[in-house]
């Protein structure tokens, strides 16, 4: 009985720690950072069309966060999109990429930004 109750206590002196962890990282904080080019599949009800040669300021975006996708080269905004989802990935050549999820100005239906060369990043304040 003792030993058991030593056992417990034992882990429970982790539960804090474990704990701070977990909770340290808001899921607002989690973001995506890209190097290569990226396009934008803007969908509707009625069609689905990428818009090739996109970019967007700083090349990273975050949960929760409302971003401007400007077309490449130029300072003409596309879309507004609000960040809600991200998904990362590697094509058969090795080459990272990963699907920014978001709502497209006042639409219903999420659409995405595919950029290459795409890792998950933590948002430093």
């Amino acid at each position: 009985m003792i030993t058991e109750l030593k056992r417990r206590i034992k882990y429970l002196k982790f539960f804090p720690l474990v704990f701070f962890i977990s909770c340290s990282t808001s899921i607002d904080d989690q973001g995506a950072v890209w190097s290569g080019p990226s396009d934008f599949m803007h969908v509707t009800k009625e069609k689905m069309e990428m818009i090739y040669s996109v970019d967007v300021v700083g090349q990273k975006m975050f949960l929760g966060g409302f971003y401007e996708v400007l077309k490449k080269g130029t300072e003409k905004v596309i879309f507004r999109i609000k960040v809600t989802d991200l998904e990362f990935s590697d094509r058969e050549d090795g080459v990272s990429f990963c699907r920014v999820w978001g709502f497209v100005d006042d639409s219903a239906i999420e659409s995405y930004l595919l950029a290459q060369e795409c890792i998950p990043a933590q948002r430093t304040n």
